[in-house]
Parts: structure tokens; sequence; C-alpha cells
């Protein structure tokens, strides 16, 4: 136990930047739960993470065609959904990558996918309060 919870510790080190970081999702999640409960809980912020960006993304693409009536800058819409649409699809493949890494710093542990969900979570989270914080002026 003493040895998976070094590595969860040390799995949070790529997600120090956000409001919360691998461990203490974990960590609030244990709070309690079992094992399987605490798996559950952390399956469930990574659902709700995934959700959350995804209504942020959905706001965003809201707020650049409501700012469409721009007659200064006709071509403002397209480049900014172009730009949302890849700056997206970018992220995506970051929080694939960088999760499965951070799983594998894990994987000598029983909590390896505790931690990829976790990560989901903070990533996703995190990216859902950027994008909201530059929602474009209508």
């Amino acid at each position: 136990m003493l040895f998976a919870t070094a590595l969860l510790l040390l799995a949070s080190e790529g997600s120090i930047l956000s409001k919360d970081s691998v461990a203490s999702v974990i960590n609030d999640c244990w709070k309690g739960h079992d094992h399987a409960g605490m798996s559950a809980c952390v399956e469930a912020r990574a659902r709700e993470a995934r959700v959350n960006r995804g209504q942020a993304e959905k706001a965003a693409g809201e707020a650049i065609r409501a700012s469409a009536d721009e007659r200064s800058f006709p071509e403002y819409p397209t480049e900014a959904m172009t730009e949302l649409d890849r700056a997206s699809s970018a992220f995506s493949k970051y929080v694939a990558s960088e999760c499965s890494y951070e799983a594998t710093l894990a994987a000598k542990g029983n909590g390896s996918e505790d931690v990829r969900s976790a990560c989901v979570a903070v990533l996703n989270e995190e990216r859902a309060r950027l994008i909201r914080a530059a929602l474009p002026v209508p």
C-alpha cells in the first residue's frame, strides 16, 4: 500500500498546475469507500470531466458563432472554429498520452487504472476552465 501511494504521488507531478491533482482526486474518492468504490468514484470524476470539457467546447463554439456578425472580420468564425476543433483534437491526444504515461508510473501497484482515470479527470477539468476563461466576447 505504501508503495502504491508513493506511485500515486509521483504520478500527480504531471498535473500540479491544475486545481486538483491525480493524488487529490484519488484521495477524495477514498473517503468513505473501499477500493472498488474508490475506483468507481474516480471513473465517475473522469466521465464528469469529459462532459464538462464538452460543454465548455460547445459554449466556446456558440460564443464564436454569436460573434459572427463582425463585418470587418468575416473570416473570424471559420478560423476560430477550425482552431477550436484543432486544439480540442490535439488536447484529446495529449490526455491519452499523458495519462498513459502516468498510469505506467503506477503499473507496479494495483492502481494504474485509477491513476489513468484521475489524470483524465484532472486534465479535462483544467481544459474546461481554460476554455471558459478564453471565451470570446460576443
